[in-house]
């Protein structure tokens, strides 16, 4: 997962490309790096870390370019260091390249390289190409390149830079992400359409194209043919964000969440999801999905299944036409989803894509698509993609008295995100901060909702969190319960308080400490510390009981000083499988 930006025609290039790759950061931020053409050669200025390191770096070099591409990298060949980091050059300096993406026949490529003298130097699959460019390449640019493409089998977004064409950017792509922007006198391209600034028009590239990007305007190509592709004017939805006073971008998205739901509702009331559903996501998609299995069988009365996308597209489950697949992905660039809503057309399944961002691949792969109105989501932890897909599919099933339900949902959400700021959950906060072990459990919608909760405190505290069904506690993982052990009980479905009280009473016989998530006095009582969430239809409650659990593991990692809008590992969106 990495970011990609290029500009031909810009001034003060470094600058343009800096803060370029500072919108995409999200995406990756192990390392970073720009290239350039100056004086006829090809320069790359690489560090490691944050863009904020490259940033120092080329506020001393000044280049004199009005052409380059930058990466800001997230890593799955070889560790973040200098020389696996983007951009590459290629082996007689001729090339440079940046690549999102995958190339799964990189070990084949690299003893093709070998056989033909040339030493790889980095551990990355993307140096292959750079190096494959000076090797394919006899003065024809566009032909190396459409030859490159041809022997890597993978997902791959790739920019390059030739020295003997100084101010041409060429592009191409193959199930992963790429736009180009047109502008007046400028050219660009980028892993993401907001990360630009100044353009006109987007063309997103198809699997298979190419484009030729120069000051004056941009040629596309496929199959060696000029095409003409449909440009979409430029819209940013405010780009990205200020925090606004907030501490973090977590910390104030996690208070937009109201009125995200809130603009989520009036937009896809009138949309309709009917028939058998499979909900197929990663991650936090993924929980959001499970959250909502319960409320689409008790409306639709069709069974409907909750499916990682990575096992969907190795499954055999889901066959029949007739079903829906809903896609689930906040950015909609999501490489596994992506892979499974095509392996699902495959199927004859109708595809239904819920993305944040409409003008992803989901939305152009799937037959039909819902956007949520979340907004830019800038910390890489989820908090409004979670509960916005939870709402969407809410508004898309119900009606009626539960449809009105829906429409309260933002002003409970207000009172849950009050009862997130008591002394309960500071207290909650504390406890999870000290404990090298949690248990996040819940049953029913509940269940995703314990899962999410596991996800986040898992994700920016790094705190080993376990997220169950309350019903299979009993069945193995009680044995890692000892004295002081926290035990988080989601709880919000009356006709599973017995159930729940039970299992708060095997908790605490092993000397478990229980925090209740919920809007039951009985289970308040039962439990050790409680947090209380205003009461809602139990089918809609994910929305409302994922907010302190949100805010618990937010509390816990400035506790423990942790990076909250950038931790460590993490990409925003994941577009390798």
């Amino acid at each position: 997962m990495c970011g990609i930006i290029g500009y031909t025609g810009k001034k003060n290039i470094a600058q343009e490309l800096v803060v370029g790759l500072e919108k995409l950061e999200y995406r990756g931020y192990d390392s970073a790096g720009i290239a350039y053409c100056e004086h006829g050669k090809l320069v790359a200025v690489k560090a490691v870390g944050r863009i904020s390191e490259l940033k120092k770096l080329t506020e001393v070099s000044r280049p004199d370019s009005a052409c380059g591409i930058g990466h800001t990298r997230w890593a799955t060949h070889g560790r973040p260091t200098l020389v696996n980091c983007h951009p590459h050059l290629s082996y007689g300096g001729k090339f440079a390249i940046v690549h999102n993406g995958i190339i799964e026949n990189c070990k084949q490529l690299r003893a093709f390289c070998e056989s033909r003298g040339v030493s790889p130097v980095s551990d990355t699959d993307s140096e292959l190409i750079a190096h494959l460019l000076e090797l394919c390449f006899d003065g024809d640019l566009r032909r190396a390149a459409d030859k490159v493409a041809e022997m890597l089998k993978g997902s791959f977004a790739v920019g390059v830079l030739c020295s003997c064409r100084p101010n041409e950017i060429y592009a191409f792509s193959s199930r992963s992400p790429l736009v180009i922007g047109e502008g007046k006198n400028f050219c660009a391209l980028a892993s993401d359409g907001n990360a630009l600034s100044g353009v006109d028009t987007l063309v997103f590239l198809k699997d298979g194209e190419s484009a030729l990007l120069r000051p004056s305007g941009a040629e596309y190509y496929r199959k060696g043919k000029r095409v003409n592709p449909p440009a979409a004017p430029f819209s940013s939805a405010s780009a990205l964000s200020v925090k606004d006073g907030f501490a973090h971008y977590m910390l104030k998205e996690m208070y937009e969440q109201p009125e995200a739901a809130a603009r989520t509702v009036a937009a896809l009331s009138d949309v309709r999801l009917r028939g058998a559903l499979t909900f197929i996501g990663c991650g936090s998609s993924y929980h959001a999905g499970l959250s909502v299995l319960p409320l689409a069988e008790h409306v639709l009365r069709k069974p409907s299944y909750a499916c990682l996308a990575g096992e969907f597209i190795c499954s055999e489950r889901v066959k029949r036409r007739g079903t829906t697949a809903v896609l689930l992905s906040q950015s909609g660039e999501t490489a596994d989803t992506v892979a499974a809503a095509l392996e699902a057309e495959r199927r004859a399944c109708r595809t239904f894509a819920i993305v944040n961002v409409p003008s992803s691949t989901l939305t152009r792969v799937c037959k039909r698509h819902a956007v949520t109105r979340a907004g830019p989501e800038i910390a890489v932890a989820t908090t409004k993609g979670f509960t916005s897909q939870v709402i969407a599919v809410a508004a898309m099933l119900t009606r009626g008295q539960t449809a009105d339900s829906v429409k309260r949902l933002p002003f409970a959400m207000e009172k849950a995100l009050a009862a997130a700021e008591t002394q309960e959950a500071e207290e909650a906060a504390r406890l999870l901060a000290i404990s090298p072990d949690v248990f996040f459990i819940g049953r029913k919608a509940d269940y995703g909702v314990a899962l999410e909760g596991a996800l986040k405190l898992k994700e920016i505290t790094y705190i080993n969190a376990l997220g169950i069904s309350s019903g299979e506690l009993k069945h193995g993982s009680i044995s890692l319960i000892s004295d002081g052990t926290p035990v988080v009980v989601v709880h919000t479905d009356p006709s599973l308080r017995e159930k729940t009280l039970l299992t708060i009473s095997s908790v605490r016989a092993r000397g478990g400490f229980v925090i209740g998530i919920t809007d039951d006095s009985d289970v308040c009582a039962a439990s050790d510390l409680a947090v209380r969430i205003p009461h809602c239809d139990p089918f809609l409650s994910p929305a409302v009981s994922v907010l302190p659990l949100q805010s618990i593991a937010y509390r816990a990692a400035v506790l423990l000083g942790r990076d909250v809008d950038k931790p460590r590992n993490l990409a925003k969106s994941v577009t390798v499988e």
